[in-house]
């Protein structure tokens, strides 16, 4: 893969395999997928989210105005303050009738505001909030900023003791544990050679003391299928509602007021509506069921679909997934029945995440 990307030239001279992202090229894995993902679990892996972008917004009125569109609470009127450093704030951008325009994680540098979520949402996200744009001091701009991931228990320590410079740093939950890190190009790829060189060394060393390793999508997605943690635009998408991900504790707030879409929010978690929701399945054989299956009762009605799957290791090897299906299907103990290698197989819906530390 020719490219002038600097972080990309990094990976292929370490060896990467890559796949694509929508008309991004992300690392699929840098040669050694177990070794990535028990990194994850045991130590830190290091990620290039090529596939994530940032919203950049500027201006004094930015966190008030952002507040009154967006579904969390980005600033507070007692306090006049908003994020606090290193942390960030999980929302949805809604549209007028209460379903997903994106998902994204929301942080303040005191300068500016960083919206950082999927790549291929920073054009609409952007002109969706300039149609709200009217006195406010506010500017919203595509950035060419660059998304990192330290992922796993020691993530915090570890960015916290190399002291990445240049980079804006907040917690990352997607697998359960981990720092994301944003910032320009120049600063990512000296992010990423100081950390690869005083971490990992030498990448044809297999020694296990390794404090961190980098990684690419394979174990990534093993492991936030572990999580629990569906992603827009796989798992879910611009049909969907807030109640029906899952996520609706840790993106909305019910108490900061109006924001676009709250209505239909309120309404649906007052009355508890909902009509489909995203599950876990445990399969009970070994069988991988793959995204786009169809899911049916134990009396072969059609109830929905699974979005993501792969097999646990640290589950002792089960096959798992993620589905959208109808509420009725939704509640853990239901034996469920989907498709996988050429049979109907029977899975039972578990809580999620199926794993946590």
């Amino acid at each position: 893969m020719s490219t002038q990307d600097p972080l990309i030239a990094l990976h292929e001279a370490a060896g990467a395999e890559f796949q694509a992202y929508g008309h991004t090229p992300i690392v699929s894995t840098f040669g050694s997928p177990e070794a990535e993902y028990a990194s994850i679990h045991r130590g830190c892996g290091l990620m290039d989210l090529a596939h994530r972008g940032v919203v950049e917004a500027w201006g004094e009125d930015r966190l008030e105005f952002l507040n009154r569109l967006l579904t969390n609470e980005l600033w507070n009127k007692q306090t006049g303050r908003g994020p606090a450093p290193h942390q960030a704030v999980h929302c949805f951008l809604l549209n007028n009738k209460g379903r997903i325009i994106a998902e994204m994680n929301v942080a303040d540098t005191g300068e500016k505001t960083l919206m950082e979520m999927d790549r291929r949402l920073l054009g609409e996200v952007r002109a969706a909030l300039e149609r709200y744009v009217f006195s406010e001091r506010v500017e919203l701009r595509e950035s060419e900023a660059r998304v990192l991931a330290v992922l796993g228990p020691g993530a915090a320590e570890l960015v916290a003791e190399a002291g990445v410079a240049g980079m804006t740093t907040f917690a990352d939950a997607t697998t359960g544990e981990g720092v994301r890190l944003v910032g320009a190009g120049d600063a990512a790829v000296a992010a990423w050679k100081s950390l690869t060189q005083r971490y990992f060394g030498d990448p044809r060393s297999l020694e296990p003391k390794r404090r961190l390793r980098p990684v690419g999508w394979a174990a990534f997605n093993s492991c936030r299928i572990e999580a629990g943690r569906p992603l827009f635009g796989i798992d879910f998408d611009d049909s969907t509602l807030p109640a029906e991900t899952g996520l609706i504790e840790s993106a909305v707030s019910f108490t900061k007021g109006c924001y676009l879409g709250q209505e239909i929010v309120a309404r649906m978690h007052a009355r508890g509506q909902v009509s489909r929701l995203i599950v876990g399945i445990r399969m009970d054989e070994d069988a991988l069921p793959v995204a786009g299956e169809k899911v049916f009762d134990e009396r072969d009605n059609e109830v929905g679909g699974v979005t993501s799957s792969t097999i646990s290791p640290v589950l002792s090897g089960a096959s798992i997934c993620l589905a959208m299906v109808k509420k009725s299907a939704a509640t853990p103990g239901t034996k469920l029945r989907v498709p996988a290698e050429g049979a109907m197989r029977t899975g039972t819906v578990v809580p999620l995440p199926f794993y946590k530390r």
